[in-house]
């Protein structure tokens, strides 16, 4: 009787064993399994970086150049309104030293 008990606990603790080593199997699974999905999501992560990265680098060579074009349009802009100044003075100035003014 002696050994059946023995056997019978010795059963009981490969169980407990087994069991345990199962649940560690299953908890070790899904922490795999999560491991797995956070690459997968850091990858797409540093893919929409890449993306933002190179966007961000066009959208500023493309602020540039409207800048740059805005700016001309200005001193454009400034420049002819000095010209029309700079005509409506002159011609006031003649017609003040015109010699057939009445």
């Amino acid at each position: 009787m002696n050994d059946q008990g023995d056997n019978q606990i010795n059963n009981n603790n490969l169980n407990e064993l087994r069991a345990d080593v199962a649940a560690t199997t299953d908890v070790l699974k899904v922490t795999v399994e999560k491991l797995v999905q956070r690459g997968d999501n850091l990858d797409a992560l540093n893919d929409r970086a890449e993306t933002l990265n190179s966007t961000s680098y066009h959208f500023r060579g493309a602020a540039r150049r409207v800048n740059r074009h805005m700016r001309w349009q200005n001193y454009k802009l400034t420049i002819f309104m000095i010209f029309v100044v700079l005509c409506i003075i002159v011609i006031i100035i003649l017609m003040a030293l015109h010699p057939w003014r009445k």
